[in-house]
């Protein structure tokens, strides 16, 4: 009797280029579903139910998911079977204080140049932004808010902002993990502070700017662990915000 194959929710066939070229688009694909939560932390990887639902061959399928186990984004289990990787609190730590420090340098950058063009954009996306929450729209919301930061990061250098969006690519996951825990008031305190930040960079207070920033990523970062790993004590996140803060 065949094995009966369980789908995975959220994954469809794509349409991928010939077998040699299709390792990058695949990664791509699979990566963006850990990170979105399409694959949820603890799933089980099957490379059968995989290869079926994507349409693809196994050769580039086990390729794919080698390099994700790489990036720590799966783990494989004594049996060899695959499974997206569990929260690590100390990974979230270190990527949210990364993401403070480097962050309130880059908004340090921009408060200078930041002109009324760059402030009627950035009202736009916190327009949509609350409209999103509203509406439950998740994947619209998390878009924008990526596209709002990284409009008062656009004054830093390109490597700089190439190494926030890699961070800001990792945060996906905590976010979508904290809109799941909190799903009546996950963009409660966005809307407060989302606007503050912006405000202090119009006013053209880099400090006040800065250690918004820092506040708010923390925030973030502290309501995941409280809610995923209480009993984990971070030590990255807090330092970074007294770094920033000057306290």
């Amino acid at each position: 009797m065949a094995q009966r194959i369980v789908r995975l929710p959220g994954i469809e066939r794509v349409d991928l280029p010939t077998a040699r070229q299709s390792v990058p688009p695949l990664h791509a694909y699979l990566r963006a579903a850990v990170l979105d939560g399409r694959l949820p932390p603890g799933t089980k990887l099957s490379q059968a139910t995989l290869a079926e639902q994507l349409g693809v061959s196994r050769t580039p399928l086990r390729e794919v998911l080698r390099m994700l186990q790489e990036e720590g984004l799966v783990t494989a289990e004594p049996n060899q079977r695959m499974r997206v990787a569990a929260l690590d609190p100390a990974e979230l730590d270190s990527t949210y204080a990364a993401r403070i420090l480097l962050g309130a340098l880059a908004v340090s950058l921009t408060v200078h140049g930041f002109g009324d063009a760059q402030k009627r954009a950035a009202g736009r996306l916190l327009t949509t932004m609350r409209r999103a929450a509203r509406s439950k729209d998740q994947q619209t919301w998390i878009e924008v808010h990526r596209e709002y930061h990284g409009l008062l990061e656009a004054g830093a250098p390109e490597p700089l902002r190439r190494q926030l969006e890699t961070l800001a690519d990792r945060a996906v996951r905590y976010i979508r993990i904290q809109q799941h825990a909190e799903p009546a008031r996950w963009a409660e305190l966005g809307d407060v502070e989302h606007p503050s930040i912006l405000q202090a960079v119009v006013d053209g207070d880099a400090q006040a700017a800065t250690t918004r920033l820092a506040r708010h990523l923390a925030g973030t970062a502290m309501r995941v662990l409280a809610s995923s790993a209480p009993d984990y004590t971070p030590a990255a996140v807090p330092r970074a915000v007294a770094l920033v803060s000057g306290v």
